[in-house]
């Protein structure tokens, strides 16, 4: 057999797999889109509690995990848009769920993450936002509509948040 046509074919049944594992990512976040967020109160790493129906800003949403790979770039790219100032602290929350508060402190002091940090001790916020990789990372508007979610990397992410917060 030709090896274009077994390279093709191994390209192929890769990429239609690679499809399969999102899809069910991609149609929980068509779900979201354009919904109201459930309100949640979460603690903060500050000890304070962040109540989503409170917020009557735009601000970003990210699940994220302190062993992630991909979750560590995006908040190290977030986090620099607020050290250039382009964004403000406040528009973020990252929320880690399920693990040690200490393994999150360090990872945060270790990285100097200027934004909050929610400790989702339980997995509820997660649950209820049926959040199945991290990153996830959603844009709720002033009224806690969802107008945005996606998980894994996001090539695209510095430009979306400058262009929602706008």
């Amino acid at each position: 057999m030709n090896r274009k046509i077994v390279f093709n074919t191994i390209f192929f049944a890769i990429a239609i797999y690679a499809l399969y594992l999102r899809v069910p990512g991609i149609l929980t976040h068509f779900k979201f889109q354009d919904q109201r967020a459930a309100d949640f109160t979460i603690r903060t790493l500050t000890g304070k509690n962040f109540k989503l129906s409170l917020q009557s800003k735009k601000i970003i949403i990210v699940f994220w995990a302190t062993w992630g790979g991909p979750c560590e770039v995006e908040l190290k790219r977030i986090n620099k848009m607020i050290i250039a100032k382009e964004i403000l602290p406040n528009d973020v929350i990252a929320i880690s769920s399920v693990e040690n508060e200490k393994t999150i402190y360090n990872t945060v002091k270790k990285e100097n993450y200027l934004f909050d940090v929610g400790i989702d001790a339980d997995n509820s916020v997660a649950k209820t936002f049926e959040v199945s990789a991290t990153p996830t990372i959603m844009f709720l508007d002033e009224n806690q509509i969802i107008n945005w979610m996606t998980d894994g990397f996001s090539p695209t992410l510095e430009y979306r948040i400058s262009s929602f917060l706008k």
